[in-house]
């Protein structure tokens, strides 16, 4: 009895094509519609436009952080700092932190007393730094490097996605707006050929 034949084999495997080389037997395929030309586009331009957002916005916030800090370098010019105690128990204030009472000299050696933020961990006894404006009164001091960096930042990112849902919201309209024109060509097409499909 004859041992049965094997299998047949291919010589050589299927060549495997690449993503690109698929993409643009897709992009030139004689089923392509002129709409899903217009959806590939809408894609490419929307990759492209949320890219160029992200990038104006890191520039954005690079460049509120530069205006904040030479703000803040103006301000801290016309401010003297001074070491302060505490002399109250510090008490909190709302989101902005706890403030307390304290006490420091001026320089014409007269002892002045008045209320400034404080970190949460300070207690009486302490010492911490107020500013003083030319004429000798308590002012807000400038504002920190932290300060300045979470400003810009969530300004910029506020910015940007604000910009990427205006982005997203319009492609959205426009594929909607393709996919009715898919849907009516379609509708108006099958009324032509449908009669003549279902002849008997």
């Amino acid at each position: 009895m004859a041992a049965p034949a094997a299998d047949p084999r291919p010589s050589a495997g299927a060549p495997s094509r690449s993503l690109l080389a698929m993409a643009r037997a897709r992009r030139h395929s004689v089923l392509r519609r002129p709409s899903d030309r217009w959806r590939s586009a809408l894609l490419e331009v929307q990759a492209l436009a949320l890219v160029a957002v992200t990038v104006l916005c890191a520039l954005l916030g690079l460049s509120l952080f530069q205006q904040g800090r030479t703000h803040a370098q103006q301000v801290e010019r016309g401010l003297r700092p001074v070491q302060a105690r505490v002399v109250g128990q510090p008490y909190p204030a709302g989101v902005g932190g706890d403030m307390a009472q304290v006490s420091w000299t001026a320089a014409d050696g007269t002892t002045h007393q008045g209320s400034v933020e404080v970190a949460a961990s300070e207690r009486v006894g302490g010492h911490v730094r107020i500013w003083l404006d030319p004429a000798g009164n308590l002012s807000t001091g400038p504002a920190t490097t932290a300060n300045l960096v979470s400003t810009a930042a969530l300004s910029a990112l506020l910015v940007m996605v604000g910009a990427d849902a205006v982005l997203l919201g319009a492609g959205a309209i426009a594929r909607s707006r393709l996919d009715r024109r898919d849907q009516e060509a379609w509708e108006k097409e099958w009324r032509v050929y449908e009669p003549r499909w279902s002849r008997p």
